[in-house]
């Protein structure tokens, strides 16, 4: 197994930080790639991050209404191979 990463992606030079608004998947879940994880808020909108990969999702490393900056690892999944 390998862990894949799911992390605050880049929308443009004035985000640098995100708030949390919801998890959709809780830790230990079987996620496949592309299904909602968390739902985040930019400066400009809100955004629904997907799974980069199929597999088991991790923690949740940021409670809801936590601000994050860009790039910052939301969670993983531990990618079936």
């Amino acid at each position: 197994m390998s862990r894949v990463e799911l992390k605050v992606p880049s929308y443009g030079m004035a985000d640098t930080e995100s708030v949390v608004t919801a998890w959709l998947r809780e830790p230990g879940e079987m996620v496949d790639e592309g299904d909602p994880v968390v739902s985040i808020d930019t400066a400009k909108t809100e955004v629904t991050l997907e799974s980069p990969a199929a597999g088991v999702l991790g923690p949740h490393l940021f409670d809801v209404d936590a601000e994050v900056g860009t790039g910052a690892v939301l969670t993983w999944v531990e990618a079936s191979e």
